[in-house]
């Protein structure tokens, strides 16, 4: 059977402890655990496996994942029966990216870890699903570090690597102190300082109204900003120019970890469900973190129609059709009024 092997018996074990070598993130006391060597993993969870069936959920879980199946019966049988037939990638430093290319767990939880990396020449691994917008960040980055790489992709599928490096996930904390450090966009007076982020060209959580919500906003100075316009640099010296921002709750709001103190968030967002909790608070928790004054507009919900076939791949479509999560959103006019 799979075995965890949680931080206490890594550090005590000097056979375990010896699978990781450590990392740090500059002048910071940021420190990440590398598992380097030979190891199996699948590229949704980036859960990896030793070749001894080992595994570490203490440094390789994210939020909202559950990895208790990896310890079922049925997932061993399966895993031992194809372990040896898995494409092999050599070399390969696992960075990784959102199945679904989410932009908040791409910027959270994947790419952080690429500051960790002490090569100056590598194969980064990332999911085939990644847009070019977050490829073209990750080029730029890497440029400004002067390293030489070439990307490898990974689809929907379990692998095994060999003489490779796979990060553990960082705390959000740790996630945001890092990007901050090395995001440090300066003032621009020419940036508007009040925005609206639309999210128009998404499938779910689109305002149905936005319409009359964007007249009412121009009317007050306020730009809207569609981030699938811009890239991510652009995003974020946006973001850390603004003084008041009104936006759906959508994953481009992680970008309001680059905004200055005191900023003003305005988050239009419904009721969740008791079991999306940490969903619900996903914005309130990164204004808190820093230091923004976090406001919240809750608005009414409608049925989407059709999904989106990315949607549809990764969500379950009882989720689909009863989370208010994945539902469009109508929002009072009085409200946007009463906070512009």
């Amino acid at each position: 059977m799979i075995v965890d092997i949680n931080s206490k018996k890594i550090k005590s074990d000097k056979g375990l402890s010896n699978l990781f070598v450590n990392a740090n993130f500059r002048n910071l006391s940021i420190n990440c655990n590398i598992l380097k060597g030979n190891f199996y993993s699948d590229s949704f969870y980036y859960f990896p496996i030793t070749e001894n069936n080992e595994t570490f959920s203490s440094l390789f879980t994210r939020d909202l994942n559950n990895t208790s199946h990896f310890y079922s019966q049925k997932f061993f049988d399966n895993f031992k029966k194809n372990k040896n037939s898995l494409k092999n990638f050599k070399d390969i430093f696992i960075l990784g990216s959102n199945a679904g290319n989410n932009y908040y767990s791409n910027l959270l939880y994947f790419l952080p870890r690429i500051f960790f990396n002490k090569k100056t020449n590598l194969k980064l691994a990332i999911h085939r699903n990644s847009s070019n917008k977050y490829r073209n960040f990750i080029v730029s980055i890497l440029k400004s570090l002067n390293i030489e790489f070439t990307f490898v992709f990974l689809d929907d599928d379990f692998y095994y690597f060999t003489n490779s490096e796979f990060p553990q996930f960082l705390n959000m904390n740790s996630a945001i102190e890092i990007l901050k450090k090395f995001f440090n966009p300066k003032t621009n007076e020419e940036i508007s300082k009040k925005i609206y982020v639309t999210r128009e060209d998404s499938n779910y959580r689109k305002i149905i109204n936005e319409s009359d919500v964007v007249t009412l906003l121009r009317q007050k100075g306020y730009r809207v900003i569609n981030p699938q316009l811009y890239e991510i640099e652009e995003q974020i010296e946006i973001f850390s120019n603004a003084e008041k921002i009104i936006a759906p709750h959508g994953s481009n709001l992680v970008n309001i970890i680059f905004c200055k103190p005191g900023t003003e968030i305005f988050e239009i967002t419904s009721s969740f469900n008791d079991n999306e909790k940490t969903l619900e608070d996903r914005y309130l928790k990164l204004a808190q973190i820093n230091d923004l004054k976090y406001n919240k507009i809750i608005a009414e919900t409608v049925d989407v129609k059709n999904h989106s076939p990315l949607a549809k791949k990764y969500i379950h479509s009882k989720v689909l059709s009863q989370s208010n999560y994945y539902k469009n959103l109508i929002v009072k006019i009085q409200n946007i009024s009463e906070v512009i």
